[in-house]
């Protein structure tokens, strides 16, 4: 009885996922049959021109991060936006020497005729998402950019953001697609650049192409202020800010925009360590964003939108736990009763094939989309994506675990090399 009860959990448990995996199926037919077209609107929209362009506040927000800040602020201060419309804050929450360097790089600029400040905080508090709601009082302008310290956006980054942003009124924000500097460092900064690659060059526009909601990425965006207001503000309620914020502007009823042609360059963790600082980050805040997701945001959606959208909120907030439970559920059938448990391990075996084959297609767009070449360096590449996957496994599942239980936790920024 024991066994046949067993057999009957692990097999709904690979059910499950399969079924959250119908997902990527749709996103993959999406991105074959509309990606040509949305590039070339995307190429439609070129630049905000000459004399047109709104006031925008430039946030970079950080904390004890003195090998990236001059470079980060320099590229800021080189953004092609009149001077006159254009505010850079640099929000520091720094308790080492990055404040000095902060001062020396904000006088230089602010020399050379731009706006420039820096907002500095007596405490921590709510970390990133309470920097930047407290620099929101501090500007009348309305639209907001942001961008994490490691990134160096093009002069032209504004214009074409922005043309996107101002195209669409009800647009809430408008996110490039994020790269990578040192993508080529080692085996685990290339294993990195082709996972988000496949993320933010496959998912996410397809997400974006097909009305389903997708997150904000925490940098390269530029926000509509009153979107921001409308949803709530900024809220340090879980560790992806980012995410939180963009859920409940859908929730109000705003959308956003997408843009695959228009990057900015950051950095990857270049070693196991760092890279489990981050994921351990990134897992506890989606569990956190999960329990208070604004499922309002489905009325705004059609049928099949929201639909997808379900599906890939359960997959993120759960397949680590998802994948370790299915094994563990088949490790003790087989104890129980080897032929259930064997049935177990060829639906989990079967589950997993998928998993990797939708995953690996999606990659497979994604690279072929940026214009780079699907060959002998994508699969030496996509292998190592597998293995990284599976290393990051326990990290992951028990950051999810971390997450659902509301522990209080810190937002440990990934240390960054300044390279």
């Amino acid at each position: 009885m024991l066994g046949f009860l067993l057999e009957i959990l692990g097999l709904a448990l690979c059910s499950y996922v399969a079924i959250l995996l119908l997902a990527d199926l749709y996103l993959i037919l999406v991105h074959l049959s509309r990606s040509k077209a949305e590039l070339a609107r995307e190429a439609e929209l070129g630049q905000v021109g000459r004399g047109a362009e709104p006031k925008i506040c430039v946030k970079l927000p950080i904390f004890n991060e003195g090998r990236s800040v001059a470079p980060a602020i320099d590229a800021l201060c080189q953004l092609d936006w009149p001077r006159d419309k254009l505010e850079i804050m640099v929000l520091d929450d720094s308790t080492d020497d990055t404040s000095a360097i902060v001062a020396e790089r904000v006088a230089h600029w602010r020399a050379a005729g731009l706006q420039i400040s820096v907002l500095r905080r007596s405490h921590r508090e709510e970390f990133k998402a309470g920097a930047l709601a407290a620099a929101v009082d501090q500007t009348d302008a309305r639209f907001f950019a942001i961008f994490d310290v490691d990134y160096r956006p093009a002069p032209s980054f504004l214009r074409l953001t922005m043309a996107a942003l101002l195209a669409d009124p009800k647009a809430a924000f408008v996110q490039a697609r994020l790269d990578f500097r040192n993508r080529d460092r080692n085996l685990l900064t290339r294993a990195q650049a082709i996972e988000l690659d496949t993320f933010f060059a496959y998912e996410q526009a397809a997400r974006n192409w097909a009305g389903v909601p997708m997150t904000f990425n925490g940098t390269c965006g530029v926000w509509r202020r009153e979107a921001i207001e409308q949803a709530g503000g900024w809220s340090g309620r879980s560790l992806v800010e980012d995410q939180d914020l963009s859920f409940r502007a859908f929730a109000a009823g705003w959308r956003c925009r997408n843009l695959v042609s228009v990057s900015a360059a950051g950095e990857l963790p270049e070693s196991f360590g760092v890279l489990a600082v981050q994921r351990t980050r990134w897992g506890a805040g989606t569990a956190q964003a999960f329990n208070d997701l604004s499922w309002r945001l489905l009325h705004h959606l059609r049928w099949h939108q929201a639909v997808i959208f379900a599906l890939l909120a359960q997959f993120y907030a759960a397949i680590s736990l998802l994948l370790g439970a299915i094994f563990v559920v088949a490790a003790v059938t087989l104890l129980v009763d080897a032929r259930r448990g064997l049935c177990i391990l060829l639906a989990f075996l079967a589950v997993a094939v998928l998993l990797v084959v939708l995953k690996t297609s999606g990659a497979a767009l994604a690279t072929s989309v940026q214009g780079r070449r699907v060959g002998i360096c994508f699969l030496r590449d996509i292998v190592g994506m597998w293995v990284m996957e599976l290393a990051l496994l326990p990290v992951v599942g028990l950051a999810l675990v971390k997450g659902y239980l509301k522990h209080r936790l810190v937002f440990d920024r990934t240390p960054k090399s300044g390279r």
